[in-house]
C-alpha cells in the first residue's frame, strides 16, 4: 500500500509537471507564475504604469482543472482561445470574479488575454490586405528606439485632385494593452474600403491620414501603457523634440506637415478604458472655447446616433491639458481642428451587453459616417437637409443656443395656425428603398405633435413627433418607396401645440425595388408592419400572398447587414405570419429591417428592437 502512495505521487507531481505557462511571443507579456498544489496557479504580469495587459500561453492542460489569478490586473472575464486567432471570452461560472479564472481545457494549448489580441505581426497581415485597394498608399514615417516603422495609411480616390479635399487624421494603439481600439480601428478600415456609393463620395472629398499603432514596439513588448522605455507616450507631445520619443515626434513632424497644405478638420485619438462604458473624452469651454466645445458635442451626437452600445450619459468631460495630442492640436491650430479622444471598453457597454471584435467594428462603421455627417457631406445615397438650404414661407427664427443642434444653427417657429412651413427637398433620387430621419434640439417648450409631412411620387405621409425629447440625434420618420425618379419632400409648418424645431434631414437609401415593371409597384402581396414594434425578444411578421410565390424574408441590422434568412421557399396563396427571436443572433438594441423578396417585388419595413 505505501509503494502505491508513492507511486501515485510521483505520477500526479509528473502530470502537473507538464503543466507550463510562457510568453514568448509578439505582444506576450508575463513576469511570474507561482503554484503551492498545480492546480491554483498566481500569475503576474509586466507592470509599467499598472499592469492591466497580460497575454499567455499554458500548456499541458489538456483535461486537467486549472485555477489561476492574476495578481495585478482588474480583467473582467478575460478571453482564451486554443488557435491564438479565434478569442472566446471566460463565461461567467468560469470567471466569476475579476482577476481569476478557472476551468478544465480540451486542448493541450491554450492562450489567454485580458481582450482578444491585435499584434504587431497580425497588423503587417491587415496591412499587406488593404495595401491591395487602389484608394491605400501605405508608408512609413520612420522609426522607433528599437527600430520598429511607425506606418501610415492614406486613404483616398487617388484620381479625384488633393486640393479641396478635407483632412482627417485617426490614430490608435498609443496605449499597447488596449487593443479594443484597434479592432475599433479595423472597423474604420473595413468600413473606408467598402465598394459603396455613400463611402465612394467620402473617399473623393475626404484624405484619411490613418495611424494603426502610434506605440508599435510598446505592443510587440506587450506593455499596457507605456513604450519599451517606460515613457506614456499620451502625455509626451508638449516636450521639446530632444525629449520626445521617437513615435510621436515622427507623429507630430506629420501633423505640421498636412496642416501646412491644408488644416486637418478632424482628429480622432483612439482608446480604450476598463470603465464599463465607452466614451468621448469632452474638453471643457474653459480649457478651450465655447465654439469648440458646442462642436464636439456637435461631433459625438453624430457619432453615436445609430450605435445602440452608446448613451449620452457615458460621456466625459475634462480640462484639456497641453500634453496631450488634443493639446497640441489646441496650442498650435486652435479650434480649426476637431479633436477628441475616442474610448472603448473591454467588457462590458451601458447596456450591459459584452464587447466584441463584431459590435467594435460596428463602432469603426459610425464613426465614419459620425464624420462625414460632421462635415456636412451629403451624398446621393445618404442625403442630408440642414435648415439653411430649406424654403420657408415665412420668417423662421434662427438660433445657436445649446450643443444638440446640427451644423451652424437651427431653426424655429412658435405654435400658429399652419400656414408658416418650411421645405426640405432632395434632387431627384433613384428608386428603392429609404428611410427618413429628423434632427433637433429638444426643450420643455417644444411642441410634442410637430407634424413632418413626407412626399415621394404620388405617396403622402404624416407623421407626428415629440421635440421636447431625444434631442441632439436622428430620429426615425419613416421608411418610404421611390418608384420612380423623382424627389422627396419633408415639410414641417407651425401647426402644433408647441415651438417646432426644423434643423436637420437626413435620408438613407436602404436598397433597391426587385423588379419593378413599368414604373409600377407589382401588387403580388401585403406586408404589414411587425407586432410588437418595439419588441423584446420576440415579434411577429405578417404577410399576405395573392398568388403562391417563391419568397424570400430577410432580417438586415442598421448597416445594412444580413442578420437572418427567415424565410427562402415557394409558399401557397394566403396569410403567412413568421416570428422572428432577437435571442438566435444575440442582438443588441437597435433599429432593424425585414425585407419580403418575390420575383417580381420587394418591400422592406422597419421594427425596433428594444431591451
Amino acid at each position: 500500500m505505501k509503494l502505491k502512495l508513492i507511486l501515485c505521487f510521483l505520477f500526479a507531481t509528473s502530470l502537473f509537471a507538464q503543466i507550463k505557462f510562457d510568453a514568448n511571443f509578439d505582444s506576450g507579456n508575463l513576469a511570474s507564475v507561482t503554484t503551492t498544489d498545480s492546480i491554483s496557479y498566481s500569475v503576474k504580469s509586466v507592470e509599467d504604469i499598472g499592469g492591466r495587459w497580460f497575454y499567455f500561453r499554458i500548456s499541458g492542460v489538456e483535461d486537467k482543472l486549472i485555477k489561476v489569478t492574476i495578481s495585478n490586473s482588474d480583467v473582467n472575464r478575460p478571453m482564451y482561445s486554443y488557435n491564438n486567432t479565434d478569442f472566446i471570452r471566460f463565461s461567467e461560472s468560469e470567471s466569476p470574479r475579476s482577476n481569476y479564472f478557472e476551468k478544465v481545457f480540451n486542448q493541450d494549448t491554450v492562450f489567454v488575454a485580458y481582450y482578444t489580441p491585435y499584434s504587431y505581426n497580425f497588423l503587417q497581415e491587415r496591412l499587406a490586405e488593404w495595401g491591395n485597394s487602389e484608394f491605400v498608399k501605405i508608408d512609413t514615417l520612420g522609426f522607433t528606439e528599437h527600430n520598429f516603422p511607425v506606418q501610415e495609411i492614406v486613404l483616398t480616390d487617388s484620381s479625384v485632385p488633393d486640393e479641396n479635399k478635407l483632412r482627417v487624421w485617426i490614430h490608435a494603439r498609443t496605449h499597447p494593452g488596449e487593443t479594443p481600439s484597434s479592432w475599433h480601428f479595423d472597423g474604420i478600415m473595413q468600413e473606408l474600403l467598402k465598394i459603396d456609393e455613400t463611402i465612394d463620395y467620402y473617399r473623393r472629398n475626404i484624405i484619411f491620414y490613418l495611424y494603426p499603432f502610434n506605440n508599435p514596439e510598446g505592443v510587440f513588448y506587450g506593455r499596457s501603457r507605456t513604450n519599451y522605455y517606460g515613457v506614456d507616450q499620451e502625455r509626451d507631445w508638449n516636450d521639446s523634440d530632444a525629449e520626445t520619443s521617437s513615435a510621436v515626434l515622427l507623429l507630430k513632424n506629420r501633423m505640421k506637415q498636412i496642416n501646412s497644405e491644408k488644416v486637418i478638420s478632424v482628429a480622432l485619438n483612439l482608446h480604450s478604458q476598463a470603465s464599463p462604458y465607452p466614451t468621448f473624452w469632452i474638453h471643457t469651454a474653459s480649457s478651450t472655447s465655447n465654439y469648440f466645445y458646442r462642436r464636439e458635442y456637435q461631433f459625438t451626437n453624430l457619432a453615436i446616433s445609430d450605435l445602440p452600445y452608446f448613451i449620452k450619459s457615458d460621456y466625459r468631460e475634462s480640462n484639456l491639458q497641453n500634453y496631450f495630442p488634443e493639446g497640441f492640436m489646441w496650442s498650435n491650430y486652435g479650434d480649426e481642428i476637431l479633436a477628441l479622444t475616442y474610448e472603448t471598453p473591454y467588457d462590458q457597454y451601458s447596456n450591459g451587453e459584452w464587447v466584441t471584435n463584431e459590435n467594435l467594428f460596428q463602432f469603426g462603421a459610425t464613426t465614419v459616417y459620425g464624420i462625414g455627417e460632421f462635415l456636412q457631406l451629403s451624398s446621393s445615397e445618404r442625403i442630408i437637409l440642414d435648415n439653411n438650404s430649406a424654403q420657408t414661407s415665412a420668417f423662421w427664427n434662427s438660433s445657436d443656443s445649446g450643443k444638440d443642434f446640427y451644423g451652424n444653427d437651427f431653426y424655429y417657429i412658435n405654435s400658429g395656425n399652419g400656414q408658416n412651413t418650411i421645405e426640405f427637398k432632395t434632387e431627384n433620387v433613384n428608386k428603392g428603398f429609404y428611410d427618413i430621419y429628423a434632427w433637433w434640439t429638444a426643450n420643455s417648450q417644444n411642441a410634442t405633435n410637430t407634424k413632418f409631412l413626407i412626399e415621394c411620387d404620388s405617396q403622402t405621409e404624416l407623421i407626428e413627433k415629440s421635440q421636447q425629447t431625444n434631442g441632439g440625434q436622428w430620429n426615425l420618420l419613416t421608411h418610404i418607396i421611390s418608384t420612380t425618379y423623382s424627389d422627396i419632400n419633408v415639410t414641417l409648418s407651425d401647426d402644433a401645440n408647441g415651438i417646432v424645431v426644423a434643423d436637420a434631414i437626413r435620408i438613407i437609401y436602404r436598397g433597391p425595388i426587385v423588379g419593378v415593371k413599368d414604373n409600377q409597384i407589382a401588387e403580388t402581396f401585403e406586408l404589414f408592419q411587425n407586432y410588437p414594434n418595439p419588441f423584446n425578444p420576440t415579434t411577429t411578421i405578417k404577410f399576405r400572398l395573392k398568388n403562391a410565390e417563391n419568397v424570400k424574408l430577410n432580417i438586415f441590422n442598421s448597416l445594412g447587414q444580413l442578420v437572418e434568412t427567415l424565410v427562402n421557399d415557394n409558399l401557397s396563396k394566403g396569410n403567412h405570419e413568421v416570428v422572428f427571436s432577437s435571442n438566435k443572433n444575440n442582438l443588441s438594441s437597435g433599429i432593424y429591417y425585414y425585407q419580403l423578396i418575390t420575383d417580381t417585388y420587394s418591400q422592406t419595413k422597419g421594427m425596433i428592437l428594444l431591451k
